[in-house]
């Protein structure tokens, strides 16, 4: 039985970003931002939420641009005098605000980017991803990972009929070694990777090719989205829980937000951020986490677009969907031994716990110390907190960050402990306990239900639910006892976790 580690490559650390002497507000006053969708603005001045997330009190010269952007609302606006760019930086760099991409209407060809396909078999999918970038009008790579006959015939075909360069693998090593054998072919200060089961839309690489015009920006993705042509239950369920899907806000990629990496199904990354090979060979599932992880920690910045949407191939069998959740679990491992600490699955806190327990608790006394408890998180919200917080924000935060401690319980009942999770849900007849955790364990499937709007029942939107976790915790226990990594099936009980104060 191998070690994690034991498969890690060395890699070189990736070149820093452009100090911050080095950026200007030119970026901000030629290029138009908007305020993040998904960040709220209290009191107009403090703002909950951002990458990484935050509770900002806003700086009194950053406030009036603040103020405007925020009523712009997604349209957004540019930053005209040295002020307003001064202030758009400090939006970007906290994730508050995001830079918009080109319209479609008018937009200019990007002469400095190539595009690189990986493909191994799925020709009909090929050719419509083919067809799909020929609008861009850009040099197109294609890395034939040694795809077998006669498919690779075909393959060799298209690639010549749109214009493409072709290279051969002779031995299959993944996407991440196809990804590298294109990325060293290419020579363009940007390059474009794009799967060859996903269908772009028209121009999306130069309409994101502006974002790049902050000079600290390293890599740039679209949402991605199933191409839904069906009426299965696993179509209707991709709909609104697709695995490349990183949902509808924009958001500066960085570890522990929502969105904390991007699929290379669609990105561009900047050359000069990264080195050659920018994946890591080993890796056939999780590189492109790996890839963008890296880039943070280097200092760069890589931002997450939903102003258009790419589509992807849906797995239309139950094997295929389960065993796609199964693979991306079982990269927790090897992702937990070269970035520590990060796979840990949950991080409650003991206030959120106790509180929790007592409410499973028979006595009424102790179901009432709950609120003692968060009595008592919220006198210590009000006393960490600068006073320029008003006290119904104090309050928010202090709901939110019990709902997060129950959310934390209920995600790894779900998934990386689903046996034990299996066991609550079966005791519930019995044990006023199990009840009380399962509705920690349901509630978030439960509202995603409800305030998602999907095509599929509720039974087997809930069923397929299930499953996906279950399988993605599957992969992540069989790999953790392969590879005896323990920390991404341990979890990590903290202190009260409050709002971290940024100013």
């Amino acid at each position: 039985m191998s070690r994690a580690s034991d498969n890690i490559h060395p890699m070189p650390p990736f070149p820093p970003p452009p100090t911050p002497e080095a950026r200007s507000g030119r970026f901000t006053a030629a290029n138009r931002i908007a305020w993040t969708s998904g960040v709220k603005l209290r009191a107009g001045r403090v703002a909950i939420g951002g990458s990484p997330w935050a509770l900002t009190v806003l700086p009194d010269d950053v406030r009036p641009f603040a103020r405007a952007l925020h009523q712009a609302g997604r349209g957004g606006r540019t930053a005209q005098t040295q002020a307003e760019q001064d202030a758009a930086l400090y939006l970007l760099d906290r994730g508050i605000a995001d830079p918009l991409p080109a319209p479609a209407d008018g937009v200019e060809r990007a002469d400095d980017v190539e595009i690189v396909i990986p493909v191994h078999g799925g020709v009909a999918e090929f050719e419509r991803c083919l067809a799909s970038v020929a609008t861009e009008g850009v040099p197109v790579t294609v890395v034939d990972d040694a795809t077998p006959e006669p498919d690779a015939s075909r393959i060799k075909q298209l690639a010549a009929d749109h214009g493409a360069r072709l290279i051969v693998h002779e031995v299959n090593g993944g996407p991440g070694a196809a990804r590298n054998t294109g990325f060293a072919a290419t020579t363009a200060p940007f390059v474009a990777f794009i799967d060859s089961d996903v269908v772009a839309e028209p121009h999306w690489v130069s309409r994101l090719r502006p974002v790049f015009d902050d000079p600290a920006v390293g890599a740039v993705g679209p949402r991605v989205l199933p191409d839904v042509c069906g009426t299965s239950a696993i179509e209707l369920y991709e709909e609104t829980r697709s695995e490349l899907d990183m949902g509808p806000h924009p958001s500066r990629v960085v570890y522990g937000v929502p969105v904390g990496w991007l699929p290379t199904a669609s990105a561009i990354v900047r050359r000069s951020a990264v080195t050659d090979p920018p994946f890591e060979p080993g890796m056939r599932i999780g590189e492109d986490v790996d890839l963008f992880w890296r880039m943070d920690e280097a200092g760069w910045t890589v931002r997450y677009v939903t102003d258009f949407v790419n589509r992807h191939r849906v797995r239309n069998s139950l094997a295929e969907f389960s065993g796609r959740r199964a693979g991306y679990g079982s990269s927790a491992a090897l992702l937990e031994a070269r970035h520590p600490d990060r796979l840990i699955p949950a991080r409650p806190s003991v206030s959120g716990l106790a509180i929790i327990a007592a409410l499973a608790s028979r006595r009424p006394a102790a179901r009432w110390s709950a609120l003692g408890v968060a009595g008592y998180e919220l006198a210590r919200q009000r006393r960490l907190l600068d006073p320029q917080v008003p006290f119904p924000v104090v309050a928010e935060m202090t709901a939110l960050t019990l709902w997060t401690d129950a959310f934390w319980a209920g995600h790894l009942l779900r998934r990386d402990w689903w046996p034990v999770g299996a066991a609550v849900l079966a005791a519930t007849p019995r044990s006023r306990l199990a009840r009380t955790v399962a509705v920690a364990m349901m509630a978030e499937p439960v509202r995603d239900h409800l305030f998602h709007p999907t095509r599929l029942d509720p039974v087997r939107s809930l069923a397929l639910r299930a499953l996906d976790d279950a399988s993605y915790g599957t992969g992540v226990i069989t790999n953790a006892i392969r590879q005896r990594v323990p920390n991404v099936v341990a979890p990590r009980v903290t202190l009260p976790a409050w709002p971290r104060l940024r100013k």
